[in-house]
């Protein structure tokens, strides 16, 4: 397979040029165009556990898109649900963790599950639930906003908020906590949980946060009828 990230870096999109019976496996809906030699299908990748596990716990699709070329150099468009950039990473048996929606494409040669990233993000309400891939491929992962990449040495020890993370090797040790030093500061400086890495490894870091920008364009989307009034209690309870 042949691939290359194109309209980088707000629209990015993936272009694939796959030889006979080579095939593609994507989130559903992430297909943008194919060539007509190409066949589509969906299916519960790992079964009906593995793929309701997948759908409940990390917000990604209950079906997986496979996409298989039935000649030579057919052309393969995808394109992820945010606004963002695209990047690639190559596995060799080894495993990332990847951020819930941010996971797009891989080769059939990686699998994904559902990982337990520990009770505290239960509270915030922030992603308790990652992805875990692993196997030998090529693996594309999308952001909301710009891609950055962190490296952390051995020993270095690098503080990322939770809804900023993308993907980063699961070698690595984490630990989930709260920014500050209470729950006074979570408020007050209007963050929610964290994750200090320990190094050595890469992270890769998106430069927008989708919950905070959802939450910050939920007053404008409330329906009339659910409005608190129109007045100052209005606009105190987001009416």
């Amino acid at each position: 397979m042949q691939y290359e990230i194109i309209q980088r870096p707000s629209y990015s999109a993936l272009r694939c040029v796959l030889n006979k019976d080579e095939e593609i496996h994507a989130e559903s809906g992430a297909m943008l165009a194919m060539d007509a030699t190409a066949h589509i299908t969906g299916t519960m990748k790992g079964g009906l556990f593995q793929a309701l596990k997948r759908t409940v716990l990390t917000s990604e699709s209950f079906f997986v898109t496979t996409i298989t070329a039935q000649s030579n150099e057919s052309e393969v468009y995808l394109a992820p649900r945010a606004t963002g950039d695209l990047e690639s990473i190559e596995l060799k048996g080894d495993e990332y963790i990847v951020q819930g929606g941010s996971f797009l494409a891989a080769e059939p040669g990686i699998e994904t599950d559902a990982k337990f990233t520990g009770w505290k993000g239960f509270v915030s309400g922030e992603g308790i639930f990652m992805i875990k891939a692993r196997g030998t491929g090529t693996m594309f992962v999308s952001s909301f906003g710009g891609i950055v990449h962190k490296q952390i040495k051995k020993g270095e020890r690098f503080i990322v908020d939770n809804g900023h993370i993308v993907a980063f090797p699961s070698s690595m040790t984490y630990e989930i906590r709260r920014v500050g030093k209470g729950i006074a500061d979570m408020v007050t400086t209007g963050e929610g949980l964290s994750v200090e890495f320990e190094g050595p490894g890469t992270i890769l870091m998106q430069t927008r946060n989708l919950r905070t920008f959802a939450e910050t364009l939920n007053p404008f989307l409330r329906a009339p009828h659910r409005s608190q009034g129109s007045g100052f209690l209005g606009q105190i309870f987001g009416g």
